[in-house]
């Protein structure tokens, strides 16, 4: 058993992150880890901090201190303020005060995918080219061949087009393929925006209030896809979710925010069920 404890892969480790925009602390020394195949949450109220969090994972945001590792490699670590104040204070050393800053396509490439809490799907494209739009890290052509619609051209759009069609029968979407994105219902909105994400091939994919705005049956067929998607494309979850029965039903672990701190971390119903988290989140 500790054997399998042990072997354990770290996915996502978040260390001390502090995000501050002037004067206002938006985050305070989040520390976080997700392993692999793990459906963990971030849960909080309005204006705790969790969606600064996801920018400090995805690139959006550089964290003002403290670093964020996927797969073992750091992607984000410090803004040159951060690092000088850090040398001050003596934490690191002159040698290593440059700051770490992927971009976010560089972090979508390596593996890392989300969504908003406001769908953010191209909208007057249709279903089948929205997914399309996340196939482009992986299928290629040039410039040249898209103008002159040399063969290769083609072979790559049928293949994309036969990609797109994968996910999006997963999701149930295939037949609404020509639809314009913005005329599918909002629940199949939600699943088309998973379905671009899960395009990109990522290996984390982080899910921004993904049953915000859904009635209770569509909140728990998204349960469903929800584990499917962690099942069948060996993926590892992190979400930020106001729902507290879609994350007792789905998540493993939680962390809960308070004014950009962490107030509780652990097993989920053990966190569901302490007093400070009960008292102020939960209103009982």
């Amino acid at each position: 058993m500790n054997n399998m404890k042990n072997s354990v892969k770290n996915v996502l480790h978040m260390e001390s992150i502090t995000m501050q925009f002037g004067g206002v602390v938006a985050v305070n020394g989040l520390t976080l880890d997700v392993n692999e195949h793990e459906i963990v949450a971030l849960i909080g109220p309005n204006g705790a901090g969790k969606t600064t969090a996801f920018n400090c994972v995805t690139g959006i945001y550089q964290p003002t201190f403290g670093s964020v590792s996927f797969n073992g490699e750091v992607i984000l670590a410090d803004t040159p303020q951060g690092k000088m104040r850090r040398l001050y204070e003596g934490d690191v050393s002159p040698t290593d005060l440059t700051p770490v800053r992927k971009t976010p396509d560089q972090i979508t490439k390596l593996g890392i995918a989300r969504t908003f809490q406001n769908i953010r799907l191209f909208k007057d494209l249709s279903v089948l080219d929205n997914v399309k739009a996340g196939l482009h890290n992986h299928y290629r052509y040039s410039t040249t061949a898209g103008i002159f619609r040399f063969p290769n051209y083609f072979k790559v759009e049928k293949q994309m087009d036969e990609r797109a069609m994968e996910l999006l029968k997963v999701f149930g979407l295939d037949e609404e393929c020509d639809y314009k994105a913005s005329n599918l219902p909002y629940g199949k909105q939600r699943k088309l925006e998973i379905a671009r994400a899960l395009a990109t091939e990522p290996k984390l994919l982080l899910l921004d209030e993904p049953a915000a705005g859904m009635n209770p049956n569509e909140t728990a067929e998204l349960m469903d896809t929800i584990r499917f998607v962690r099942d069948n494309f060996d993926m590892t979850i992190l979400l930020i979710e106001h729902d507290m029965k879609l994350v007792s039903g789905i998540c493993e672990e939680l962390t809960v925010l308070n004014f950009g701190q962490v107030l509780c971390q652990g097993e989920t119903g053990a966190v569901l069920h302490n007093p400070e988290v009960v008292k102020a989140y939960l209103g009982e």
